[in-house]
């Protein structure tokens, strides 16, 4: 028993078997750049637990709100990191308004540094659209920003890969005809016993 479980390991690690995690929470953050907005939305992440090639995939949609301009932004984005840096490569779509005229769509990319939930980003808001008056100033977005979000999990789930489920799948189904085959034998045998059992009438002492 004790050997066995240095053998899981090494199947674990040397990529016969592969465990994957799959959990959402919640983020809240504050975005800083020639404006400052607060964020709060969710997250879900989707990482293969590897030792030597392990990565993670993100996928965010929040909002941000500047109380001091008075703009509200929504934003979709998805980020990755690959092996054990610690450096996370994404990119965003975004929607602004300040429930008036002007309103503002970017897309742009990021990058940015995760380590224990913190998630340090910074990016770049490439503006498409910023729908305006002739006589009004454009939507104050950032164009240049750096932003640090804490991630909060709420929901955590572990699966092995599918070769290792059908693998396990496999193995169940036969403990369980092993058991039914047990069953019909122990079945067969009582019956067989009872059958050939006779009991014989004590003789009368004369």
């Amino acid at each position: 028993m004790l050997a066995a479980a240095p053998y899981q390991e090494a199947l674990l690690f040397n990529g016969h078997r592969k465990l994957y995690q799959r959990n959402t929470g919640v983020i809240v953050g504050l975005q800083r750049g020639k404006y400052t907005s607060l964020e709060l939305g969710g997250e879900a992440h989707w990482r293969k637990i590897s030792l030597l090639k392990p990565h993670i995939i993100g996928a965010t949609a929040n909002f941000s709100y500047n109380p001091g301009k008075n703009v509200l932004g929504y934003h979709a984005g998805v980020w990755m990191k690959r092996g054990h840096i610690n450096l996370t490569y994404g990119a965003d779509v975004n929607y602004f308004t300040d429930f008036n005229n002007r309103q503002a769509i970017s897309i742009g990319p990021s990058i940015g540094f995760r380590l224990l939930g913190l998630h340090l980003i910074n990016g770049f808001n490439l503006v498409a659209s910023n729908s305006t008056k002739s006589n009004e100033a454009p939507l104050p977005v950032n164009k240049f920003y750096m932003s640090v979000r804490y991630y909060l999990p709420v929901k955590n789930e572990f699966t092995w890969d599918r070769q290792t489920m059908k693998k396990k799948r496999a193995r169940k189904k036969t403990r369980m005809k092993r058991i039914q085959e047990r069953k019909k034998q122990n079945a067969a045998k009582s019956k067989d016993s009872k059958k050939w059992h006779i009991r014989l009438p004590f003789a009368k002492s004369q």
